[in-house]
């Protein structure tokens, strides 16, 4: 649905003659932006680089906000969609979903190198055994 002149005309006009709307308050017209950018970006067919540049728009608190107040299964939609091949424990929950959106939206945005990753253990070293699991009353659930 686009945006009708009768919308636009009355968001304009609340910008500029703001003399005329005392009550309205910063807060409020943040919670309007929220709540349009929270429906731009559940929209379809947006990407990494859309997402990128509302977050510019708005700037990353409002957008920040706007990734917040989806519900739980439109962020899991949003994760689905900026990366199809994510791990599912990356995306079955809406707070681990909102955090692997936030880590696509990252990356690539430091210029510095990435730190190296930490060496692994050596694969001839047996992992070491638990010596709860061995017990009976674990095994049988008494």
């Amino acid at each position: 649905m686009a945006l009708t002149d009768s919308g636009r005309t009355a968001l304009t006009a609340l910008l500029t003659h703001e003399g005329l709307f005392p009550r309205v308050k910063d807060k409020d017209l943040a919670a309007a932006a929220v709540k349009l950018a929270s429906k731009q970006v559940t929209a379809a067919g947006l990407g990494r680089e859309d997402l990128l540049a509302i977050k510019s728009a708005l700037g990353a608190e409002v957008f920040e906000k706007a990734l917040e107040s989806l519900s739980p299964y439109h962020i899991k939609l949003l994760a689905r969609r900026l990366d199809k091949t994510a791990p599912e424990i990356e995306v079955n929950t809406g707070s681990s979903a909102l955090a692997f959106v936030r880590k696509i939206l990252s990356e690539g945005a430091s210029t510095e190198a990435a730190p190296e990753p930490a060496p692994e253990k050596a694969a001839d070293t047996p992992p070491k055994k638990n010596k709860y699991l061995g017990r009976k009353a674990f095994r049988t659930g008494r």
